[in-house]
């Protein structure tokens, strides 16, 4: 029991971890470059053509992000904005991948439908939509953060948008907050005419993003901030580390306790074959031979419990896998419907059960050193 419940808990700490991290950067950049100062890159292209060069590099493009205020026919809400290239958003952010209803990120190119010519085109995450109340081909109004003189004084800058795409991650965060348009749209509201915010960087494999990073800021020659994804998640995924290792200090104390438990019957059984271990060293058996006895009894129990610990925690891994969570409320704070699970090949089948075995074998050895060191003529006097 000790050895599934280790089994089937790091698992699932695991799936957890892949899971955030496989949203994480499929919805990010894995690599950002920015400037130290506020009049950042102007000159993003030249940025562009020197990263796209860079051996792994799969996509770069540059984004301009900012807040605003939504406005809808019921309410109101602050969002997020990101402005991407249309005809590379996947730098930023793999939206065909989260686009409902067959939509494609390059819906954000031109003006709205017909009868809505000056309404510009606009994402938003699922949640977000769900609470503004709005939908496919609805009106939108972003008020922005910009004063403009009118004939009523001054008011804040307003765009008016219709909603061409719904995408929903199942990232609660994001999926409430974040909104997508065109590059250009985002550089009128936010007054950079040639400017942005940053460049994103996609590359081929997630884990080199560190290694690329760095080929970056050499490439630069440290004249902008370049950070990966790990560096702008730290926090996050060191305390889901800590918490998989603490977990999995706290839960292999069960199986040490299980382990020890291998103590009582050996050392009862010692009681109960006084006679027969007395008999045995009286016909000439070796201390060993009579401790040999006793530990491969210990050993068969933590074998035999070892294999169907991990028997079971390989079956009860792939029901989990297919049991539907519980919703409360619909479910809208939550990201996953079903607990995800990633079965570590060499934790699970490596060094639990070679732990495992070795507590075992620890266990027993008192309880054989116990019987080897019995004297014949003590073991037999009262037979």
């Amino acid at each position: 029991m000790g050895v599934m419940t280790l089994s089937v808990v790091l698992s699932v700490m695991n799936g957890f971890d892949e899971d955030l991290k496989s949203k994480i950067v499929g919805l990010n950049a894995h690599i950002v470059i920015t400037g130290y100062q506020s009049d950042f890159v102007s000159r993003h292209d030249e940025v562009v053509n020197l990263v796209k060069g860079i051996p792994r590099v799969k996509s770069v493009g540059p984004y301009v992000e900012g807040q605003s205020l939504a406005r809808s026919k019921s309410r109101s809400l602050g969002i997020m904005v990101w402005g991407v290239d249309p005809d590379r958003p996947q730098a930023v952010a793999d939206l065909d991948a989260y686009l409902n209803h067959g939509v494609k990120s390059d819906a954000l190119r031109g003006p709205g439908s017909e009868g809505q010519a000056r309404a510009e085109r606009i994402f938003l995450g699922h949640e977000l939509a769900r609470r503004l109340g709005v939908g496919r081909g609805d009106d939108l109004i972003l008020f922005l953060p910009i004063l403009q003189q009118t004939p009523m004084g001054l008011m804040p800058q307003s765009m008016r948008f219709q909603v061409v795409g719904i995408f929903q991650t199942g990232m609660y965060d994001y999926d409430a907050t974040f909104s997508y348009v065109s590059l250009k749209n985002a550089q009128r509201m936010y007054q950079m005419p040639d400017g942005v915010t940053g460049v994103a960087v996609k590359v081929d494999d997630v884990n080199q993003a560190p290694m690329v990073a760095k080929r970056i800021r050499e490439v630069l020659q440290g004249r902008y901030q370049v950070q990966d994804w790990l560096q702008m998640n730290r926090n996050l995924f060191i305390a889901l580390q800590t918490e998989k290792m603490v977990m999995g200090i706290i839960l292999s104390l069960i199986v040490l306790v299980a382990a020890l438990n291998i103590i009582n019957p050996l050392t009862m059984m010692v009681i109960e074959k006084t006679k027969e271990i007395g008999i045995l060293k009286a016909m000439g058996a070796r201390n060993s031979s009579v401790k040999d006895i006793f530990v491969f009894q210990g050993m068969f129990i933590g074998t035999m419990g070892t294999l169907l610990g991990m028997a079971l925690g390989f079956v009860l891994c792939q029901i989990i896998e297919q049991i539907p969570i519980p919703m409360p409320g619909g479910g809208s704070v939550y990201y996953i419907d079903r607990l995800p699970v990633k079965v570590d090949v060499f934790v699970s089948y490596v060094v639990i059960p070679v732990c495992s075995m070795l507590l075992c074998w620890v266990s027993t050895l008192y309880p054989a050193r116990q019987a080897a060191k019995m004297e014949p003529v003590d073991a037999i006097r009262y037979d």
